[in-house]
């Protein structure tokens, strides 16, 4: 952990590029494996580090770490009260609990090493240390998933009260355990159509309870977004620290770079002690492919893109070259497409793909 440390120490002149950095997120595995007693006093160091590249930029007038979102992904299997509060006064003031399912068999089957009971404590937990902003992920389409087991997990997580829930939709790996077992036919899962009802339902219920679809996969309590994803989904600028972590940075003329680390922690580590960059390759972007990011990324949003808005931040006509796109996607249902502002319909949400695919692959005149 010293390792990411020194990396952000050492990627510091990029950080002030960014200034002021809003969130700081601990994630990319199951970082509460790390034993408390070395993971609160890292994320302390890494807040601290953050507090002093804001507080040098003049005109900010000031920072107070109170306001940066600091977020921590949890295994409900791996955490404790003392951790937990360890965390919580280190300055983690979000927590991602990674429950999946509340059935025990599709925990079973997902290869998670935790158990419902393991997540309701963790919660209860959670609370107890104080932390006032808890997301709680779910997985739809895990193996033996029915749409009992569904209501019975997002019921109870719902009577628990997260201020914010992540439903993904199981992606099975080529190679793993998991794929292998589909394969043989000891797993089965729910096909594609009863996954989309699933995630009817899902989005029905939830919405019930006060939660605001404001992504595809994303539901909150209005005022409890997550900042760090909503920053991805805008193409925002960030810097990645850690072992195969990805970075996007600005670049001149509206472009930018995206970058990523190693992925061996020996050669990480052995970078990093030496006093240079990690890096393992990286992306030049064009404004015009940025802009298209920006779209493919930003319709996944509830709120949708604005082409003209997007087209002059980017120095590109978008309306003039993704206007005949959306109309004809509009026609198909998938769309609301008026006035150069577009966003999904109930079935663009179910059927994204079909979507976010007509924001690529559009041709080279506007690149010229």
């Amino acid at each position: 952990m010293s390792s990411v440390v020194d990396e952000l120490r050492l990627r510091k002149t990029e950080l002030e590029q960014i200034r002021p950095i809003t969130t700081l997120y601990v994630g990319g595995g199951t970082p509460t494996c790390v034993p408390w007693q070395k993971l609160a006093p890292f994320v302390s160091t890494l807040i601290a580090e953050v507090e002093k590249i804001n507080a040098s930029d003049p005109t900010y007038g000031g920072f107070d770490s109170a306001d940066l979102e600091t977020t921590v992904e949890a295994n409900p299997g791996t955490v404790d009260p003392r951790g937990l509060a360890a965390l919580r006064q280190s300055g983690v003031n979000r927590l991602s609990l990674g429950f999946q399912s509340l059935d025990a068999r599709e925990l079973a089957s997902l290869g998670r090493v935790h158990s419902p009971e393991d997540c309701l404590r963790a919660y209860e937990w959670a609370r107890e240390a104080g932390f006032d902003n808890v997301s709680v992920d779910l997985i739809l389409g895990a193996p033996g998933q029915t749409g009992q087991s569904l209501a019975q997990t997002l019921d109870a997580v719902i009577s628990l009260g997260p201020q914010h829930l992540s439903a993904y939709c199981l992606s099975v790996e080529e190679g793993t355990v998991l794929a292998r077992a589909i394969a043989s036919g000891v797993q089965t899962v729910p096909d594609d159509d009863l996954v989309a009802e699933f995630y009817e339902w899902l989005v029905s219920r939830v919405e019930d309870a006060g939660y605001v679809r404001y992504e595809v996969s994303n539901f909150a309590i209005p005022g409890f977004e997550s900042v760090h994803n909503i920053r991805y989904w805008t193409c925002g600028y960030y810097v990645g620290l850690g072992v195969a972590a990805h970075s996007h940075l600005p670049a001149g003329a509206g472009g930018s770079v995206r970058s990523w680390n190693v992925e061996s922690v020996d050669k990480y580590v052995a970078s990093i002690s030496e006093g240079t960059r990690a890096l393992s390759g990286f992306e030049e972007r064009t404004a015009f492919e940025e802009a298209q990011d920006r779209l493919m990324l930003g319709l996944r949003m509830s709120e949708g893109i604005d082409l003209v808005s997007i087209g002059r931040l980017y120095g590109e006509d978008l309306l003039g070259e993704y206007g005949a796109r959306f109309a004809d996607l509009a026609e198909k249902g998938l769309v609301n497409f008026s006035g150069g502002k577009v966003r999904l319909t109930p079935r663009g949400f179910l059927l994204g793909n079909l979507v976010f695919s007509e924001c690529v692959d559009c041709g080279d005149s506007a690149q010229s």
